[in-house]
């Protein structure tokens, strides 16, 4: 009998593999979308390393949802022009903003397409509008501050989300941010339902209570910091040690990595990194990209 999962498993795999490594919106070495993404991996990424664990169907499956919900909302906003008008997949070059606020950091490459600008007529305002599809825990998460519980980091829009956002608002200079949430599943414990939207907005330089009291804009300098530490490596040939951002932001040095998909693997972001099973063969520590090379050869 016609297995259809496994037709279609086959598709997904053998359309990815025809489109390889999908390029950066300006050739960069580097892309804002790896915001929040450990070091190694956005070093991994600028040297279009192969990745050497495949993504199960449950993963396929999330990204046709959402980039099915992505366009649903992009073309809504498209229609509705009162008052403002909208872009969406605006391709940003963020490499030189290192410049515009002066970090006095070195030159890197960065850049990256925003899901949507909003314009307002006549005074030209922007905003980055950053849509994001969650499951019903990440939903569960970021709904709780807004229904009476307590703030901190695991309430509220996610870290690396606002780091994306505000990264594209300082390419533009964009006056403020716009994180929207999809909930793709329910949690009926909390009276989360599929399809529900919760969205933030934010001034850049705006105290709120998330993220212990930092501005979107002080999470982005963080993350430029972190990109420009990852091309450090880049520019001499090494891939970066194994380093992951915690809920703070701040860089921890992982000795052992879980396995791929381990069930309760910690760092999680380990455990689902399609580069897994090549980095838990290498050192924490950096290594040649040259070592990538022969790891890779040797698994095929």
């Amino acid at each position: 009998m016609l297995d259809v999962q496994k037709e279609w498993m086959d598709n997904q795999v053998r359309l990815r593999d025809e489109a390889g490594p999908k390029p950066t919106a300006f050739g960069t070495p580097f892309r804002v979308s790896d915001s929040g993404a450990c070091i190694r991996k956005r070093t991994f990424s600028a040297f279009s390393a192969m990745e050497s664990d495949e993504f199960s169907s449950q993963t396929y499956m999330a990204f046709e949802i959402g980039n099915a919900i992505h366009k649903s909302i992009q073309d809504a906003l498209e229609c509705d022009g009162n008052g403002w008008y909208f872009e969406s997949e605006v391709p940003i070059d963020l490499t030189e903003v290192s410049k515009k606020v002066g970090l006095g950091i070195e030159e890197f490459g960065l850049s990256g397409h925003c899901d949507g600008i909003i314009t307002q007529n006549g005074s030209g305002i922007k905003t980055i509008v950053e849509i994001k599809t969650v499951s019903g825990y990440a939903a569960k998460l970021a709904w709780r501050y807004m229904r009476g519980g307590k703030g901190g980091n695991d309430a509220g829009p996610k870290r690396e989300h606002v780091a994306q956002a505000t990264l594209y608002a300082l390419g533009v200079e964009a006056e403020s941010v716009l994180i929207v949430y999809v909930a793709k599943e329910s949690d009926y414990r909390t009276g989360i339902k599929a399809g529900d939207i919760m969205q933030w907005e934010f001034g850049l330089h705006e105290t709120t209570d998330y993220w212990n009291g930092q501005t979107p804009y002080d999470i982005a300098m963080g993350e430029l910091r972190h990109f420009q530490y990852a091309d450090r490596y880049y520019r001499k040939g090494l891939v970066a040690p194994a380093y992951v951002p915690d809920d703070n932001g701040d860089l921890v040095l992982v000795h052992d990595r879980p396995g791929y998909m381990q069930k309760g693997g910690k760092p999680w972001n380990c455990a689902y990194c399609n580069y897994n099973t090549t980095c838990r063969s290498l050192s924490q520590d950096e290594v040649s990209v040259d070592l990538i090379d022969r790891v890779q050869h040797a698994e095929a």
